[in-house]
């Protein structure tokens, strides 16, 4: 549901470019990092491709408003163990996705560079996968957590910039989620 509100919000500033002042697309990919530690002595620490797209709204040449689908990716932990029946394979799997909204505070330094920092809140999604010598379980779960980034843009032309960024999620439980992405933004 919420990726398709998003689609919807992206059609219609492509749909109303003469309404659309201000209003610009965005897109980003890079790597993700899932830290999350599982049972016993085992942890899951690992990266994986992360990508976004969301739009945004300039309030001024100072802020700017956004609102984006972020896939953060999946990590795997797997292994073999023993008990009095032998020995079995298991594997644990997360996935996370989050639906973010953040303010971001711009500062320009010179005519075509902007650094920024993020703050806002994203609703994460995570979904855990255990398959345990045959025995699949699967938890889905969702909570809104909070998420800052800095990162910095290059104006290429007035419509289109490039920029990259660093951002992280407030942690949630013993689960820490981080990006570093280089993506693009084009404005109206």
């Amino acid at each position: 549901m919420k990726k398709q509100i998003l689609l919807a919000g992206v059609l219609s500033a492509l749909t109303f470019p003469a309404m659309a002042d201000g209003f610009y697309i965005l897109g980003d990919i890079g790597k993700s990092n899932l830290e999350y530690p599982a049972f016993d002595d085992l942890a899951l620490d690992e990266s994986d491709t992360a990508y976004s797209i969301g739009v945004g709204f300039d309030l001024n040449q100072f802020a700017a408003i956004e609102v984006a689908y972020r896939d953060f990716g999946s990590g795997q932990d797997s292994g073999i163990d023993s008990d009095e029946f032998g020995d079995f394979e298991w594997t644990d799997t997360l996935s996370a996705s989050a639906f973010q909204a953040s303010i971001l505070g711009k500062l320009p330094v010179g005519d075509r560079v902007d650094v920024f920092g993020r703050i806002g809140f994203a609703n994460l999604e995570v979904d855990y996968d255990t398959n345990d010598g045959g025995f699949k379980t699967s938890e889905s779960n969702s909570k809104t957590r909070g998420l800052f980034g800095i990162g910095a843009s290059y104006n290429l032309t007035p419509e289109l910039a490039l920029r990259a960024e660093y951002s992280q999620y407030a942690k949630w439980d013993d689960l820490k989620l981080s990006a570093l992405t280089l993506g693009a933004t084009y404005r109206f």
